[in-house]
């Protein structure tokens, strides 16, 4: 397999982990539950690591996938998203751990869910560029198939 089809696949876990970091917080505010927290805080850990991880093939990806004709605006758009998006997590990540360690999230908790629900946003939205670069571009398709 060719190295830059690994990052459409790997793009995917990152979605899935800052998602549910997020929905974990949502249910640790309704449950009050300490688990779900702490929970949420490990998987945006691992979220913001498999978004550099998807970050690094991207751009890996990106000289293949810019041979494609028409293709560079949407290239620039989802990378310029990826960034910010992955940026927006890592802010998160650095303020919820220092409010956690002075034990006080819950007084933050509204401007997270608001800077989570900015994050999610733009995640979709590079996600839908992503999407539109494999199935309108062909990016990361094989020759083979498109023959």
């Amino acid at each position: 397999m060719p190295i830059e089809q690994i990052h459409p696949m790997a793009a995917h876990f990152p979605i899935a982990l800052l998602i549910t970091s997020i929905f974990l917080d949502f249910l640790g505010f309704i449950t009050k539950k300490d688990t779900f927290e702490k929970s949420a805080f490990h998987i945006l850990v691992l979220g913001i690591l498999g978004a550099v991880g998807a970050i690094i093939f991207g751009l890996i990806a990106e000289d293949v996938a810019s041979k494609r004709p028409n293709i560079g605006e949407t290239i620039e758009t989802h990378e310029t998203l990826a960034f910010i998006t992955t940026g927006i997590f890592i802010a998160l990540l650095i303020i919820r751990y220092i409010f956690m360690k002075k034990d006080n999230f819950q007084k933050i908790r509204p401007y997270y869910f608001i800077g989570a629900l900015i994050g999610i946003i733009l995640l979709f939205a590079t996600a839908r560029f992503g999407g539109q670069m494999v199935f309108e571009y062909g990016a990361a398709v094989s020759e083979n198939i498109l023959k």
